[in-house]
């Protein structure tokens, strides 16, 4: 289909999009074979063409051929530049004829280049009124283009060059930067999808490295068997399942799930299958790398129709690699020549793109996740916070004053800002609950029990109020040596207080237990002061039901 909507462009002018476009002569194809030599002078060259096998085209599996093409130039100017590099090539020969006798010579390959320039570029004099050929013998186990030679000025040709490797440079630094970063990511979260995404972007770095020659170029690295097909045979293996992981597949689309990890496993067995049969390495390779791009972009695309958030960013990372993959893809079939100069630098910025926008999905997904985590939280929180709060009097109920103990008991074994005091608690009982709950109705009790927390909630001590059910409540404070004489002048104010609210019935029983000064305490002394404490209230409420004397002259010590 694309072949087909793209075939007037196939006959069409190269559409330059990084600089002045080159031209581009017209390729003769021929069979060579081994021994062949190339034509020593230009005259020679209608015989050597004569005694050869003319083809339609290469063969995208490979092979070898001789490629002839006129080179003609349009003005005079004598400074050109011949490049055969759109194409990968394991080796080449280039030879420029000319009928004024002239004849240079290149040996261009991966890691054998000894020219200035380029790989596959050959800078040359082409004088007005004369005319040269060129003559490529060329092998390779497979091509991932048709052969295109261009024919530049040297001025146009820096240019070019220029705005080139800026933009070649800058997408795999994009790809190797984000691809480190992310991995430290997803190793130290623990997070799979990102270490995945990590793995993929360094890997795709590689793979654009080693298809741009950079490897050979820098460092003298040639390919033979291990090329950079290999590196992109290996992206669906970790990119597949980073979709699944990423999009949530498992919960949401389990039979997408099993076509992801499909096409993993796939591309996985292919790699030894690519380095036994290199010819089928780039098809091999173009095969798993489209395969896994139709199927994350088809998953991503249903992921955001069925509303899930985190596949915003990751539709449009696709957009960014479909676009350049409509025209790559019948270029590396053979299909048709490219529609612009440089297809694969274009591809290269698409999957540089892509890598921004997966960042930024990982970025949204870690805010989804974070949020998340803070609605759990707050939920946890106000949980917690209903669990410990008794609701008729809003004071904390039996669950946090067995936490506050719990708090107060770790406290003690650890540095804390309350050094030097020491602790209360205090036990009370409500006297007459039941009696106005009998005589005068239930909500009269119950405005009774608001009434006396509203008042222990404002004693004037360090302190926390609690409801521990019924007429039960309790008080724990913080404080100096007459904190507890504060507290207990407090409870028996607020004994009177509830008769002047009307409450003519009720009282207050209460006990009060306190530490030593700077005492750490454990769970067992802070359970034994509240069993003191509770002894104490029961002693109280004797004294207070007591008509006697006696306990009339103890209420009035304990008031004082």
């Amino acid at each position: 289909m694309l072949a087909t909507l793209l075939a007037p462009a196939a006959h069409a002018a190269t559409w330059s999009l990084f600089g002045q476009p080159p031209l581009e002569p017209p390729v003769a194809t021929y069979r060579a074979t081994s021994g062949d030599l190339p034509p020593q002078a230009y005259a020679e060259l209608p015989a050597w063409l004569a005694a050869r096998q003319r083809l339609p085209s290469i063969n995208m599996l490979g092979g070898n051929y001789w490629l002839v093409a006129p080179l003609q130039t349009p003005d005079d100017d004598a400074e050109w530049v011949v490049t055969f590099d759109n194409t990968y090539y394991r080796r080449a020969n280039l030879v420029i004829l000319g009928d004024d006798g002239s004849r240079q010579r290149l040996e261009a390959g991966r890691g054998i280049d000894t020219n200035v320039m380029l790989r596959g570029t050959v800078p040359t004099t082409l004088r007005s009124g004369h005319r040269y050929a060129v003559v490529i013998q060329v092998t390779s186990p497979f091509f991932t283009a048709l052969p295109r030679i261009d024919l530049q000025t040297r001025e146009a040709y820096r240019r070019r060059l220029t705005n080139e490797s800026a933009l070649m440079l800058t997408s795999l630094g994009v790809l190797g930067g984000l691809g480190v970063f992310i991995l430290f990511v997803g190793l130290w979260t623990r997070v799979l999808s990102y270490t995945l995404y990590g793995c993929q972007s360094l890997i795709l770095m590689a793979g654009w490295a080693s298809f741009f020659g950079l490897p050979a170029d820098w460092f003298g690295m040639g390919d033979s068997v291990v090329n950079f097909t290999l590196w992109f045979i290996l992206v669906p293996v970790v990119h597949a399942p980073f979709t699944v992981r990423f999009l949530e597949l498992k919960r949401h689309a389990p039979r997408a799930t099993r076509i992801g990890y499909g096409i993993a496993i796939v591309s996985a067995l292919a790699v030894p299958v690519a380095m036994l049969l290199p010819s089928m390495a780039f098809l091999i390779a173009t095969i798993a790398v489209t395969s896994v791009v139709f199927y994350s972009a088809s998953v991503s695309i249903w992921a955001l129709l069925s509303g899930i958030r985190q596949a915003r960013f990751f539709v449009l990372a696709y957009v960014c690699v479909l676009v350049p993959g409509a025209i790559i893809l019948p270029v590396n079939f053979g299909l048709m020549h490219s529609p612009v100069d440089n297809a694969d630098l274009l591809t290269l910025m698409g999957n540089s793109g892509e890598a921004m926008l997966l960042a930024f999905a990982l970025a949204d997904h870690m805010k989804l996740v974070q949020a998340a985590r803070e609605r759990f939280r707050q939920g946890m929180q106000d949980a917690i916070a209903r669990a410990s709060t008794d609701p008729l009097t809003g004071l904390g109920n039996r669950l946090a004053f067995n936490m506050r103990i719990e708090e107060i008991t770790r406290r003690s074994s650890t540095p804390s800002p309350l050094v030097g005091g020491a602790w209360q608690i205090a036990m009370i009982d409500l006297d007459g609950l039941k009696q106005i709950n009998d005589n005068e109705g239930h909500e009269r009790g119950d405005a009774l029990l608001q009434a006396a927390a509203r008042e222990l909630a404002r004693l004037p001590c360090q302190g926390h109020a609690y409801r521990l059910g019924g007429d039960e409540f309790a008080v724990i404070a913080f404080g100096d040596e007459l904190s507890q004489h504060r507290l207990t002048y407090a409870l028996s104010q607020l004994d009177h207080q509830l008769r002047e609210y009307g409450f003519l019935a009720s009282g207050l029983s209460f006990g009060i237990c306190g530490s030593k000064p700077g005492e750490d305490l454990d769970s067992s002394d802070v359970a034994a002061m509240a069993r003191e404490a509770d002894r104490m209230m029961y002693e109280h409420k004797s004294r207070r039901r007591s008509p006697s004397a006696g306990g009339r002259e103890a209420q009035a010590e304990i008031e004082r």
